[in-house]
Order: structure tokens, then C-alpha cells, then sequence
């Protein structure tokens, strides 16, 4: 299916609106936020680990892209931008995502990830630079540690587990206090699935803008392409919105055919009722954002003053292009991108059911440096499944697993499928896959599918443990951490199979 996880992560934080939060002491405007700021960085509340941060993401939606060329250049852009700070210890590598949307975002490790279509909308090494500097401008700042980022990361959490649960047999019966968290869940799927930035208030963005210049002033970049960033991101803004209101509808009705309706889905009508009050939602809820957020033409404005205040005879340096254009228009690139935008097409072809078409587009994504990336067999794996090809299912998994970057699902469903074999010993392929868990920093998410396949395994005592930590860490925040019955999931019948099959099943 093609709204993910990853769509419900960075949209959900749209349906809590902006709220006052406790954030770093506000600065002087008598001088340069760079220069207020410490030079010892210390890292905030939500931090997981670098590396784990990176492991979550590569897990979400379709996961990132393996690029070694373009990921090398863009990390030396951003430790240039990094030494110029002069603040020690900054963390955080550039990760490329598989969206094309345009937007990029800080974590709360001081990972930046990049949707991949903006490499092909970057015309300058000062671009990229500019757009790393603002990120990294967040990370330093600590962004990600105020009250009203954590509140709104609590309710992607719940939103992005219960779909989740949702595709993986784990919702159970929907309590009534429940109704709202679902309801938010499928709002904020029907609204987008663009990487869109986690919400940052406007005195956030304004400081992340400033601080974002002083960074390209003192690494030696041209600060005009900051401005130029700005004049970008409103057609980046445009072509998003476009995009939601084209996606919404078929959203919506792939959702209905997996008819929720059915008396043997005890939640199907709480569900089928969201939906139908979800569509009226979706224009309030974007309008209230884009209430919050101040326009690119006033953040323009807002940093023009502050250049002009500041740095009123800064030179301007030629901004370099021959080294990132080698990079943004090479074969890999264009090759990349243009399996990105087959996958998209594809998913949409499935999403409506016309599963040929979608398997003649994902033939079309495969080429040499597409064919283990994870976007591709995950997605090539979805087709198989719907088409109940189980050879062509396991085939996929060991092609996307050989990549730089596997889903968590690929490794669940390879033990999944592996487990389902008569002569399997269910305890030797489960154990690696509790390992790998714990590698990918135990996502919320997952939690139940992998106790599910430990319990089946006979591992009582891992079992007991993945229950008491999923239990400590998110009790009472909506995360299923239970094991259902085998009784009450053949009566719900939706396991990942069955509901994929669903989605892409026509009428």
C-alpha cells in the first residue's frame, strides 16, 4: 500500500496543532545567533542513538536510498558546515529518503534526512549547503526537545502503530476511547504521505533560518542561495499541496475496499465511520497549519532584514555548481530517480487494483542501481504478496536485504515466511530476528509482530521480556504490546497478506 508508516510520522504531527513550549533562552537580535550560541552541543530529550535513529527511518515508508557517491559529497557539506560552527560534538550524517516530496528534516539524533527528489531540484553545492545549514540549525538549537515536539512525536507514535496494527492483525477490538486515536490516524493518512517537516513553530523556523545563514557565512558559502532555498520552497509547497489533493481520494477509496464493513472485522465500523468524517477534516486541518507557519515570502523578509543588519558587506562568492551537477544530473542519479517515480506510479496502479499495471512499473524501476534498493523490493514484495506468489515473495526479501539499507519488514516477513515451512525450526529463525530488532532500536510499531513470532517459537522467556519493555516504554501512549489468540485471528482474518491482498483487490 502506498501510504506508509512514514506518511502517518511526519502528518500526524499536523492534528495537534502549535502550542507555547519551553525552548532554548530566546536570543539577542543584536547580534548573531551564532554567536550567542555554545560551543559544547548537548543532546536532546528524544535522542535514540545515531545509528538506531538511522535503523527507525530506514524502516519508514520506503525506506532510504543507497547513493554512496551522493551521500559522501553532501556529508562533506555538512561537516564543513559543522567545523565552520565551531561547536563540538555535533552529531548527525545526511540520509537520503525515498519520497518524492520535497522537504528535508532533522531528528532528534541530529540525522538529516532528504527526500530524493530534491536532488534533482538543488541547482548549487550552495543550495544543498544552505538546506543542511537549516537543518543543522535545528539539531543545534535543540529544536527537537521542546515540549511541543515531543507532544507531537507521543501522537505520531500512537497514529503510526495503529496503522500498523491495522496491516498486521493486531488491532483487536477498538475500545470507544479509542475512536479518536484512529480517527487521527486515518486523517492524517488521507492527508498526506509528503515528508513534510515535523511541525516547527515559527520562532523554530525563524531561528533555524538566521542561525542556518550565520553557518553558510562563516563555512564560506554564498548566503544568496539561502534566499534562493526560500524562493524554492514555496513552489515546493505548491507542488505538495497539489499533490495531497490528487492522492486524498484514491486514498480513501483503497481503504474502503478492504471493506472494513464486514461483520467478522469487530472494528470495521468504527473505522468505516472515520473515514467518512475524515474527508470533511482534511481542508480545516490544513488551513490550521498553514495558520501556524509563517509564508516562505515572510521568512524571506524576516532573514533579509536580519542579512542586512548583520552582515551588510558580506562578499558573495561564486556559488559551485560543476561538482554537484556531476553529482544531481549523473546516470546514477537520473536512474535512481527514475525507479523512484516507476515505484510511485506502481503503488498507485496497485493501490487501485490494477496489479499488471503496477508489476509493468515496478519491472520498469529495475535497473543496475535500483535492484536492491529497498523501495524496490519492498514494494515488489507488496505485488507478490497481493498476488499470493509466495517464491517471488521470498525472492524479493533476499534481493532487498542484500541492499545498504532493509525495512525492518523485510527482515519480519523473511522470518515470517521462513517460520511457515513444515520442517522449520521456528526458535533458530526467530532468535537472529530478535537481534536485528534490538539493532533497529525495537521500533513502537513493531513490537507486536515480533513477540507474535517469538511466542509461536516457544521463546517464553524473550517473550516475557519484549512484553514487560514494550509495556514500560509506551503504557498507556496506544501501542499494542499484547499477543492475540490464534482463534481471534483467524476470525479478523487481516494479516499483512490478507490485508495487502485487500487493498489491491478489485470489486
Amino acid at each position: 500500500m502506498r501510504r506508509s508508516t512514514s506518511a502517518l510520522v511526519v502528518i500526524t504531527m499536523l492534528l495537534a496543532g502549535c502550542s507555547s513550549s519551553v525552548l532554548p533562552s530566546r536570543l539577542n537580535a543584536d547580534k548573531t545567533l551564532l554567536s550567542q550560541t555554545g560551543k559544547q552541543y548537548s543532546s536532546g530529550l528524544l535522542g535514540i542513538g545515531e545509528e538506531q535513529d538511522r535503523y527507525r527511518n530506514q524502516s519508514l515508508g520506503l525506506g532510504l536510498i543507497s547513493h554512496p557517491a551522493a551521500e559522501t559529497y553532501i556529508n562533506e557539506q555538512l561537516e564543513k558546515l559543522k567545523q565552520a560552527s565551531g561547536i563540538s560534538d555535533l552529531p548527525g550524517r545526511v540520509y537520503l529518503f525515498a519520497d518524492t516530496a520535497l522537504g528535508a528534516r532533522a531528528s532528534a539524533d541530529g540525522n538529516i534526512y532528504i527526500p530524493y527528489a530534491m536532488l534533482k531540484d538543488l541547482d548549487t553545492t550552495d543550495e544543498l549547503a544552505a538546506l543542511l545549514a537549516h537543518e543543522l540549525a535545528h539539531t543545534i538549537r535543540n529544536h527537537n526537545s521542546s515540549d511541543v515536539f515531543v507532544k507531537f512525536q507521543k501522537k505520531a507514535v500512537v497514529a503510526a502503530t495503529l496503522f500498523a496494527n491495522l496491516k498486521s492483525n493486531d488491532a483487536g477490538v477498538i475500545r470507544s476511547e479509542d475512536e479518536r486515536r484512529i480517527e487521527n490516524a486515518f486523517t492524517a493518512l488521507m492527508v498526506s504521505d509528503g515528508f513534510i517537516n515535523p511541525g516547527w513553530t515559527r520562532r523554530q523556523e525563524e531561528e533555524a533560518d538566521k542561525l542556518g545563514l550565520d553557518l553558510m557565512m562563516a563555512a564560506g558559502y554564498n548566503s544568496e542561495a539561502m534566499f534562493t532555498l526560500l524562493d524554492k520552497l514555496t513552489s515546493w509547497e505548491e507542488m505538495n499541496k497539489q499533490r495531497q489533493s490528487s492522492d486524498n481520494e484514491l486514498v480513501k477509496n483503497a481503504l474502503e475496499s478492504v471493506n472494513l464493513n464486514a461483520e467478522s472485522i469487530p472494528f470495521g465500523e468504527t473505522v468505516s465511520g472515520v473515514l467518512e468524517k475524515s474527508a470533511g477534516k482534511m481542508d480545516s486541518l490544513l488551513s490550521r497549519f498553514n495558520k501556524d507557519h509563517d509564508s516562505a515570502e515572510d521568512r524571506y523578509n524576516m532573514l533579509l532584514d536580519y542579512a542586512d543588519k548583520h552582515y551588510p558587506d558580506a562578499s558573495s562568492p561564486g556559488q559551485e555548481r560543476r561538482q554537484w551537477q556531476q553529482i544531481s544530473k549523473s546516470r546514477q542519479t537520473d536512474n535512481i530517480w527514475r525507479g523512484l517515480q516507476h515505484i510511485v506510479d506502481a503503488r498507485e496502479s496497485m493501490t487501485r487494483g490494477e496489479l499488471a499495471s503496477g508489476e509493468r512499473s515496478i519491472r520498469d524501476a529495475v535497473n543496475v542501481h535500483t535492484r536492491h534498493q529497498n523501495f524496490v523490493r519492498q514494494s515488489y514484495y507488496e505485488l507478490r504478496s497481493a498476488q499470493g506468489k509466495t517464491s517471488s515473495m521470498e525472492q524479493n526479501l533476499q534481493l532487498g536485504l542484500k541492499g545498504e539499507y532493509p525495512s525492518l519488514m523485510m527482515h519480519i516477513e523473511k522470518t515470517r515466511l521462513l517460520t511457515e515451512k513444515r520442517d522449520s525450526n521456528n526458535q533458530r529463525q526467530v532468535l537472529p530476528l530478535l537481534d536485528i530488532f534490538d539493532d533497529y532500536g525495537r521500533p513502537p510499531g513493531y513490537y507486536h509482530q515480533v513477540i507474535a513470532l517469538a511466542e509461536d517459537a516457544g521463546l517464553s522467556a524473550k517473550v516475557t521480556t519484549l512484553l514487560a519493555d514494550c509495556f514500560a516504554r509506551y503504557a498507556g501512549e496506544g501501542i499494542n504490546c499484547t499477543v492475540e489468540s490464534e482463534e481471534k485471528e483467524e476470525s479478523t482474518d487481516l494479516s499483512y497478506g490478507n490485508f495487502i491482498s485487500g487493498l489491491f483487490k478489485k470489486e
